[in-house]
């Protein structure tokens, strides 16, 4: 088992008024701590460089379905023309 030294002795550290007084503007303190933590929350719209890359994945997905349905619809259209030569 383990011993442990206490040091009873010795007067704790006290910190000085001058510190003391320091801390003890908890609304400045308080906003320094949500200005060191807190991320700005931007709306997306607001934001240029996000709003354009939601622009850019928008476009690319409408792309893609429109090509999607191009390429069924030509599906669709080979299969009834093969459908027919086969009568």
């Amino acid at each position: 088992m383990r011993t442990y030294k206490v040091n009873r002795k010795d007067t704790p550290k006290v910190p000085s008024k001058e510190t003391i007084e320091k801390y003890k503007d908890f609304s400045a303190l308080s906003h320094e701590y949500d200005k060191m933590v807190k991320r700005p929350k931007v709306p997306l719209y607001k934001d240029k460089k996000m709003f354009l890359v939601l622009l850019l994945v928008a476009l690319v997905a409408i792309l893609l379905s429109q090509m999607g349905d191009r390429k069924s619809a030509e599906e669709d259209s080979e299969s009834t023309n093969t459908e027919q030569v086969e009568d």
